[in-house]
């Protein structure tokens, strides 16, 4: 059973408002804590760490704008479409990239198998690459006084 967990739908009325307040809240929370309601009565109050907290104020922030959130452990493993999904590219773009060795992936039968870690080192590569190009051609446009 995979472990991602998605939230298709950040502009449902519904999930927006539970979004926005849960955001208020945890942003102003001295130390927030997760309320587990139980059915007997005896509800817990689970301190988080800081690092989950930071994490949960992203995500709601990121829902907040109406953009949908993927949530996947490093050490999962994606298929070809759902790393797709996570680049923002098509899935052939994926499987090239398989293919020629840019992204290290293993056959699972007839089927590519590619860890989550492995996908975003090459998303953090590529926007790495993609900055210094528009850095140089901001560089080069100035220089011959392009207004840039």
């Amino acid at each position: 059973m995979s472990t991602a967990a998605a939230i298709t739908d950040p502009t449902n009325p519904a999930n927006a408002q539970t979004v926005l307040a849960a955001l208020q809240r945890l942003s102003t929370a001295g130390t927030p804590c997760l309320h587990v309601p139980s059915d007997r009565g005896d509800d817990q109050q689970i301190p988080l760490p800081a690092e989950a907290v930071a994490h949960l104020t992203a995500i709601l922030g990121h829902l907040a704008e109406g953009r949908s959130v993927m949530v996947v452990p490093l050490h999962e493993e994606l298929t070809t479409q759902q790393a797709a999904d996570l680049l923002g590219v098509s899935r052939p773009f994926v499987v090239k990239l398989l293919d020629t060795g840019v992204i290290p992936h293993r056959k699972a039968g007839s089927h590519r198998r590619v860890r989550a870690a492995d996908v975003l080192a090459y998303k953090q590569r590529d926007d790495a690459e993609r900055r210094t190009v528009a850095d140089a051609l901001t560089a080069e446009a100035e220089a011959l006084g392009l207004g840039y």
